[in-house]
């Protein structure tokens, strides 16, 4: 059983982090003398047995450039002999399956009549209330189902949220969710809520196109984990949803995805179709991933409730990889209990992913905001003793209001360099696509350069960045640990 700070820890429920190509440490230039030329990526090239045009090397001649100055940044950090990097081996096989009960609220379901809400009104219920409609046998799952398909077909296009419609799965499940309902076999909170996905996961039967035009066509011949753990809580997939380009950004190979408040605007990504077709109330709810941003952004533009997990927490099967030790899974949605319920179907061990951790997770019912210590983060320069702040942000002032304990934080930067973890694991999951022709297909995306740009940092700078980085989660520790959010 998670403690009431560990449940709080895990909800990462809003913030403004994008997702944008990750940058090498841009410090002081060095000097002429010793710059990296063209001739020394060559040489390098050589090295390593790959090779890159001249037109390439230029791409990334300043990459590696600074690249080397981030190794530096990480040289200098007290990395004491006893840290290790922050990596882990988990034999094949390991994991069990794990499917916590989540139950809804009471005070969730209440006072609803099926009869006073319009296709309107419905489409744009959270979870639980229209789990209680379906429950009670007020709303069939196929007439709410046919509702959503009928919007995702409506606004799909004008929003370039939606690559792939699976409409015949979606009605075969829905017809099942119905006649399991009716003869009384609920199997809890999801059962015929239709949801859509990031179009990153596998779904037997449909294409996965990661966003990327040179992946159009692919499929796989099998269900990703998520997609497995929610066909057996009953709920019902719609869509594949957009995302941008290999999980960057908020533009695939059809267009850039609309944020449906502001349809000049994109919806940020990279889960930028889960959060718009959520926004837009084209779904139930969605599932997105995150490495760096790409649930809690998208989230934050287009003005829903997005779950970014701890690692670990989801298995990653079937999901596209981008970095083996930061990619997340998580649900967007329209509240928070949403994500707490599709959180409590979708986690657990899963034998196919041995990161995923067989931890329970636990919704509580009732929290005593009294009780609860919320850290808000100042500048570095702050005076924490300086509590003026509150009194200036109506999300601070509601918090204290409602009684809560209010901290001012400051949070420890990443060190330079650190966060080219993710570069080097993008280019190791991306190797044959990198070193291959398909590459230079590819549109709308920057991370040719960087794939090829993560070629030229030797071993043991990532592993040193891994180390730096077990020091900044104990930094973290530290600093926020006393913090129930």
């Amino acid at each position: 059983m998670l403690t009431r700070k560990e449940l709080l820890k895990s909800l990462i429920l809003a913030g403004a982090s994008a997702a944008t190509p990750i940058a090498w440490a841009q410090t002081e230039p060095v000097q002429e003398s010793e710059a990296i030329t063209l001739d020394d990526l060559k040489g390098f090239e050589k090295v390593a047995g790959i090779s890159f045009t001249d037109d390439e090397r230029k791409q990334i001649l300043r990459t590696v450039q600074a690249g080397r100055r981030g190794f530096e940044a990480v040289r200098k950090l007290p990395i004491d002999y006893t840290v290790e990097p922050r990596t882990l081996f988990t034999p094949i096989g390991g994991g069990s399956e794990d499917r916590p009960k989540i139950d809804l609220r009471p005070e969730s379901v209440g006072g609803l009549d099926i009869k006073k809400l319009s296709d309107e009104d419905l489409a744009y219920l959270p979870i639980p209330a229209l789990a209680a409609l379906i429950r009670t046998k007020q709303l069939s799952p196929v007439r709410l189902s046919e509702l959503y398909l009928g919007r995702l077909r409506q606004y799909g296009d004008k929003l370039l949220c939606v690559v792939t419609l699976c409409e015949d799965r979606a009605r075969k499940s829905a017809a099942q969710a119905e006649k399991e309902i009716a003869d009384g076999h609920y199997r809890g909170p999801l059962h015929g809520i239709p949801y859509g996905i990031k179009d990153l996961f596998a779904v037997k039967g449909y294409p996965t196109t990661w966003g990327a035009n040179t992946f159009e066509n692919q499929s796989f011949d099998y269900d990703a984990t998520v997609v497995q753990k929610l066909d057996a809580a009953g709920a019902i997939l719609l869509a594949k949803l957009s995302m941008g380009a290999l999980a960057l950004g908020d533009v695939w190979f059809r267009g850039q995805t609309k944020n449906p408040f502001n349809p000049a605007q994109g919806s940020s990504g990279s889960s930028a179709g889960s959060a718009a077709s959520t926004a837009a109330g084209l779904v139930g709810f969605a599932i997105g991933t995150e490495t760096l941003g790409s649930v809690i952004s998208p989230s934050t533009r287009c003005r829903i409730t997005g779950l970014r997990p701890t690692y670990g927490r989801v298995s990653r099967h079937g999901g596209m990889a981008l970095s083996y030790t930061m990619d997340k899974v998580g649900a967007l949605c329209r509240q928070a209990e949403d994500c707490a319920i599709v959180m409590g179907t979708i986690c657990g061990a899963d034998p196919l992913d041995p990161s995923a951790a067989a931890r329970s997770f636990v919704w509580p019912a009732k929290i005593d905001p009294k009780k609860l210590k919320v850290g808000y983060s100042v500048g570095q320069s702050a005076d924490l003793n300086d509590l003026s702040q509150i009194d200036k942000d109506p999300a601070l002032t509601a918090l204290k209001k409602a009684g809560v304990q209010l901290k001012p934080v400051r949070f420890t930067p990443v060190p330079d360099g650190v966060l080219n973890i993710l570069n080097v694991e993008s280019s190791s999951a991306f190797d044959a696509f990198t070193l291959g022709e398909q590459i230079r297909e590819l549109t709308n995306s920057p991370w040719p350069e960087t794939f090829r740009a993560a070629r030229y940092v030797p071993a043991p700078e990532y592993l040193q960045m891994q180390r730096a980085r077990t020091l900044m989660m104990e930094k973290f520790e530290e600093e926020m640990g006393d913090l129930d959010a």
